[in-house]
């Protein structure tokens, strides 16, 4: 992983400092960032290094030097200000992309990863800067149904999300996980899977347009029916986590598991600290002994020593429950370090 050069110039100093400042906070890539507003500086940065990707306003192109930036910028993004359409590919070659100056921020940041995913090789190296030293993998499991286990997931990892880089990995299907957000996703953690087997080199960059994020947690998409979720499977989910940690920096991973993913009890041994919900009536009991039974007959016993089961407050306290959460992170310390 290395970090790519990107500028932005713009005379409008505003814009630019705006627009720049922008692209660092929600553009959480490997970019190193400089924006200009003079074209003398600018010149002088570009003359001995090689620039990924311009993203320069329309109006301001005449200020720059045509022939240096085709010779030293690799992809331009132009902010068309007017709707002319003037040939820029004759003066600065064939990678030129335009986009309206006037999009909403967070759009033009998605068209920056749109390019980075079609221009890959232009960006190779590029990942995450705060890639994580340790990881931590926290599992949520049990029997009992409709316990409230992932509004439990969901505000746990928002409460690590305010200490590190976590992401929620849900295995249900037919979620309602995603109706937490404004628009569908059009790709889920299937297509995800898909580019981690396939083309690694661009996996940050398709986490990065895939993921959504709410309250500092980001979501990965499930996939969407339980055929779909068994064909994850174990191996396919190891390496995931390995990817969104080394390559992507979480420390935290949550997996939600409703459903059974292929080779479900080494899922639940991959993780660090599975938290079941518990519930105080004979048939709930009934239902976790069974469920602890298994471990035991398949011989994973140290998922049990692994376990913390939790007997949830009412969500409507809401702020009891989130004492609650806070005094599980305290107590998950003393199993594998969490939130220290």
């Amino acid at each position: 992983m290395k970090c790519v050069a990107m500028a932005v110039f713009d005379s409008d100093e505003l814009y630019c400092e705006r627009l720049s400042e922008y692209l660092r906070s929600h553009l959480k890539l490997s970019f190193e960032i400089q924006a200009f507003t003079e074209g003398e500086k600018f010149t002088e940065y570009i003359e001995s290094r090689e620039i990924s990707l311009l993203v320069v306003s329309e109006n301001s192109l005449s200020l720059l030097d045509g022939e240096m930036i085709s010779r030293n910028c690799k992809n331009i993004m132009i902010l068309v200000e007017d709707g002319t359409d003037r040939n820029m590919e004759e003066i600065f070659g064939e990678k030129v992309y335009r986009v309206s100056k006037y999009l909403p921020a967070s759009e033009i940041v998605d068209r920056v990863l749109e390019l980075c995913i079609k221009e890959a090789e232009d960006f190779s190296g590029l990942g995450f800067c705060d890639g994580a030293d340790k990881r931590q993998i926290l599992g949520f499991y049990t029997p009992i149904s409709r316990c409230g286990q992932t509004s439990f997931a969901i505000k746990m990892g928002e409460a690590l999300a305010r200490k590190a880089r976590t992401i929620l990995i849900s295995f249900e299907s037919f979620s309602a996980l995603m109706s937490l957000f404004e628009q569908e996703p059009e790709e889920d953690i299937t297509d995800l899977l898909y580019f981690a087997d396939c083309e690694r080199d661009k996996f940050c960059l398709y986490l990065e347009k895939i993921k959504r994020t709410r309250n500092g947690l980001d979501y990965i998409p499930p996939a969407g029916t339980a055929m779909q979720i068994k064909e994850i499977g174990f191996e396919k989910i190891r390496e995931l986590t390995e990817l969104l940690t080394k390559e992507a920096g979480y420390e935290y991973i949550l997996l939600d598991l409703k459903e059974y993913p292929d080779g479900f009890f080494e899922i639940l041994d991959m993780c660090d600290v599975i938290y079941t919900v518990i519930r105080n009536n004979s048939a709930d009991h009934y239902r976790l002994g069974r469920y602890t039974k298994a471990l035991g007959e398949n011989d994973y016993e140290r998922i049990i020593t692994k376990t913390m089961k939790c007997m949830l407050p009412d969500g409507r306290d809401i702020s009891s429950y989130n004492r609650y959460i806070e005094d599980i992170i305290i107590r998950s310390q003393e199993v594998s370090g969490i939130g220290a």
